[in-house]
């Protein structure tokens, strides 16, 4: 499989967290940028105080006005030396009445001489804004150095831990279905353990529903082989035999067809088995919901339907469960004599639901060997055991949870 790298989830995802780091480190340098500005202004603001504090009080002999002439402070040795190591540039002194109000691109402190006027020393930012820019200059290849190794190890860390998801996909598409599953995977994350567990459920139902399928074909050729030779055979002979009358021969073909019809009606009623979750549900509750929808049926043949008055509940696939209440209810009402009682009772201590009724001429359900081996089939996904009881007069099929 050809490997595409914009498409991949480790490159997307190393790709979103660098991207976070990367707003990280931006708001980090902005800041750390602007803290070093800070602090350089604050250190040339001192030095310049120093300065006009040492000037004032070393050199400075005479009184200070706005006309006096400063060229003698910019030759002083202390002051140049100090100035050399600073980052002070072009700088001035100018005597002020109130202190001096800088510019934004200028740095400038004040002294209050004896006479009441302020020596200004201002200076401008030229030299702090280079000294700011190679830091941070300095600072930005860090980051974009430590970011780069972030990500590689970002996508080399999440190559580790997925791995699990490339071996198990690797084992899906090797997976033959003649050999068992193998949903081993060393030490993978709790998500990839869970898709892992996830796969094992999926594959197991899958191979539980083939098997059934199998099994249900395998019965049904068994099983429908005997009414289609029957009918063969009714073709034969009522070929090559003159004697063979035709209303025989057509009434003995519409009991083989009403068998194969009745083994066909068993063989779809499994296979639209619906397969679910299971839930909690009503056992009665059921039953009372399938007289509603059956009541035409109960109604055409004047019976009367005794419900329980005790119900239960149980954890069971619930469409399942519908499906086989259902086909007992309708055979129990349709197997029935006329003006007759169907009864239904119930022991919820067992957990136990019966239906018993009189025997009409109808044929039942699972009355067939197919429809008996469905019927214990059901019982095992269901999760119930069953007791068929019947003679000439009554029938009664008694089900436990």
């Amino acid at each position: 499989m050809k490997f595409k790298w914009a498409e991949s989830l480790k490159i997307k995802i190393s790709f979103v967290f660098s991207m976070l780091i990367a707003i990280a480190f931006s708001l980090n340098w902005m800041v750390a940028s602007e803290t070093i500005r800070g602090e350089k202004v604050a250190d040339l603001e001192k030095v310049l105080k120093h300065v006009l504090v040492e000037s004032t009080e070393e050199y400075i002999h005479f009184p200070l006005t706005p006309k006096s002439d400063l060229a003698f402070l910019y030759s002083i040795p202390h002051t140049e030396m100090v100035l050399k190591e600073s980052e002070a540039s072009h700088l001035q002194f100018v005597i002020t009445k109130t202190p001096y109000f800088r510019q934004q691109t200028q740095i400038a402190v004040a002294h209050l001489l004896s006479n009441g006027y302020y020596i200004n020393a201002i200076s401008d930012s030229e030299k702090v804004n280079v000294s700011v820019h190679k830091y941070a200059h300095k600072l930005l290849i860090r980051y974009l150095f430590s970011l780069l190794v972030i990500l590689l190890i970002s996508i080399f860390l999440l190559d580790y831990y997925m791995k699990p998801l490339s071996i198990l996909a690797q084992k899906t598409r090797e997976w033959n279905s003649k050999e068992p599953f193998d949903f081993s995977l060393d030490n993978p994350g709790t998500e990839i353990a869970e898709v892992s567990k996830g796969f094992s459920m999926l594959i197991h139902r899958l191979e539980v529903f083939r098997s059934k399928e199998a099994e249900l074909f395998k019965e049904a050729a068994h099983e429908l082989k005997t009414p289609l030779a029957l009918m063969r055979s009714r073709l034969d002979v009522y070929q090559n035999n003159v004697k063979y009358e035709k209303q025989k021969f057509t009434d003995d073909l519409g009991h083989d067809l009403q068998r194969l019809t009745a083994e066909l009606k068993n063989i779809l009623f499994l296979e639209g088995s619906d397969f679910e979750e299971e839930s909690i549900v009503d056992v009665v509750q059921t039953v009372k919901n399938l007289k509603t929808k059956m009541g035409i049926l109960i109604q055409r043949k004047q019976l009367v339907l005794k419900l329980p008055r005790e119900s239960f509940s149980i954890v069971v696939s619930e469409k399942l469960l519908l499906k086989v209440l259902s086909a007992l209810l309708e055979n129990a009402i349709t197997y029935a004599n006329e003006n007759t009682i169907v009864e239904i009772g119930s022991d919820p201590t067992m957990k136990k639901i019966w239906i018993g009724n009189s025997i009409g001429a109808e044929k039942y359900l699972f009355s067939s060997k197919i429809g008996e081996k469905i019927l214990k089939r059901l019982s095992r996904e269901i999760g119930f055991t069953y007791t068929i009881t019947q003679d000439e007069e009554y029938f009664r099929i008694e089900l436990v949870f």
